[in-house]
């Protein structure tokens, strides 16, 4: 025992020199938990405990021993200390400018020398590891508790894929991967390097499929695996899915949209390529119709979406496809919307149509109420479209009454100037039917008797009255008086009339 030394608490008020040499040289690329290990150490070497182990020294600063020792095999191969008792471990340090002076001089870490051999043998005479990319490697095996085989077998399965130029860092998700499965030999490796294998590939497959001439980046390999391993669709499936990104760009994340309703409608948890494809045609056969319905009716705007199939499944809760692509044709020779469609539907089936003949007959007789109407509207210069009213009213005077359409259309001058000619004209014809005018020129007598009679007399009529007049005034005074009381209710009714 030397005849000189420091009380015993001195250690804690004293100071532990560091080189600036290791500050500017290795602190920099150094982690921190290797930063903690060796500066705790440097004071011990300045201050030495007789009690201090590994295993004290991971306890005092919140570490495992083993990653303590870790952190020494890291520090030895940068020649900053020397391993030089294994039981128990005991470490030597360098110092960081004699180190510097000597030009790097150190003992060889034969553990990771021989890593680095095995790991160089992967790329072969094609390419030779640089310092980093085998210290990036050996820290799977120190950091990530991997076995040194496991990290060799890794490192051949990513050359397999990508080639001998694979980026070192690309294989650091997997090596966690591994990791975190527990892999602990060679063989276990390969069933999960297998998967990740079927990944790549089938993501590749689907890029191909996809029309792009390139490799899957990471977060489509993630979307592939989600399909393949937690949604449980086959390679096939999926590639079969890749048929209905027809429209716009072709993606994965559209092809995730495709497949994630694929897997919430029918819950599977295996989907081969047969079923998808069957699964796809059914689909297709019942959009089918909603499509030609679509395609009948050219309307920018509206396609084939989950709401136009909700609504589709409405209209088939009414009438069969045929008869709703009836609908569709009538709307669209009209302009409608496509909501009109069910509109449409609803008043067929409130009118108890049932078959398309029974359909039929009634849009002719409906197209020829809407063309009569057109005439009375053209006559009046009204811009109206003709509509359920108006038809009714039609039906009423030709098919009730039994008018002729020349009879009416000779009347119809006589609404002209009313507000409403449309009702006016029905009051008016109701009034000629009670009182038995039915032809045009009977209509023209009484209403131009009807006229004069409204007319104030201002000046006595004079010259001989002739027959026919007589006749007129006396055959038809009923007639003018019940023109007179039609007249008197239409503008009590209808104050807007002129």
């Amino acid at each position: 025992m030397g005849s000189f030394g420091f009380e015993e608490q001195y250690a804690m008020f004293d100071v532990t020199p560091v080189d600036n040499q290791f500050i500017l040289e290795y602190l920099p690329g150094a982690k921190g938990d290797d930063v903690r290990v060796y500066l705790y150490g440097l004071m011990q070497c300045h201050h030495p405990q007789e009690d201090m182990t590994v295993e004290r020294m991971a306890r005092e600063l919140g570490m495992t021993a083993e990653d303590v020792e870790a952190a020494y095999r890291r520090w030895e191969r940068k020649g900053l200390v020397q391993r030089i008792s294994d039981n128990p471990p005991q470490y030597r340090y360098v110092s960081a400018i004699w180190k510097f002076f000597r030009g790097g001089e150190q003992r060889p870490d034969e553990r990771y020398e021989r890593f680095a051999e095995e790991l160089n043998a992967v790329f072969g005479n094609e390419r030779r590891l640089h310092g980093g990319e085998t210290s990036l490697c050996f820290e799977w095996v120190e950091d990530l508790r991997l076995p040194e085989a496991v990290v060799i077998r890794l490192m051949e399965h990513m050359v397999a894929l990508h080639g001998k130029s694979v980026s070192i860092k690309s294989a650091q998700k997997l090596a966690a991967a591994l990791a975190e499965e527990k892999v602990t030999t060679a063989e276990d490796a390969d069933v999960i390097l297998g998967r990740d294998e079927a990944v790549w590939k089938g993501a590749k497959q689907v890029l191909r499929r996809l029309g792009k001439r390139r490799n899957p980046s990471e977060d489509e390999q993630a979307l592939y695996r989600t399909w393949l391993v937690d949604w449980g669709f086959a390679p096939d499936a999926i590639l079969a899915a890749c048929a209905e990104t027809v429209t716009g760009d072709p993606n994965f994340k559209y092809l995730n949209g495709i497949l994630a309703r694929h897997h919430e409608e029918y819950e599977s948890k295996k989907t081969s390529g047969e079923q998808m494809k069957k699964r796809i045609r059914e689909e297709k056969d019942a959009a089918a119709p909603l499509k030609a319905l679509l395609n009948t009716m050219n309307i920018r705007g509206v396609t084939v979406n989950e709401g136009t199939k909700a609504v589709y499944a409405e209209m088939r809760a009414l009438y069969p496809d045929n008869i709703i692509l009836m609908a569709g044709q009538e709307c669209a020779r009209h302009g409608l919307a496509f909501d009109d469609v069910m509109k449409t539907l609803q008043a067929w089936k409130k009118q108890g149509l049932s078959t398309p003949e029974e359909i039929a007959e009634a849009m002719r007789v409906v197209n020829e109420q809407n063309a009569f109407v057109q005439t009375l509207f053209d006559l009046w210069g009204v811009k109206n479209r003709p509509n359920a009213a108006d038809r009714a009213r039609v039906q009423q005077w030709l098919g009730e009454w039994g008018l002729s359409e020349t009879f009416v259309v000779s009347c119809a001058p006589y609404a002209a100037s009313a507000g409403k000619p449309m009702p006016y004209l029905g009051k008016l014809l109701e009034t000629f039917r009670q009182q038995g005018v039915t032809t045009p020129e009977a209509a023209a007598a009484v209403h131009g008797a009807w006229r004069e009679k409204q007319q104030p007399q201002q000046t006595q009529r004079q010259g001989k009255v002739v027959s026919e007049q007589q006749y007129v005034q006396r055959e038809y005074t009923n007639t003018l008086d019940a023109l007179d009381r039609m007249m008197a209710r239409w503008q009590e009714e209808n104050r807007d009339a002129k």
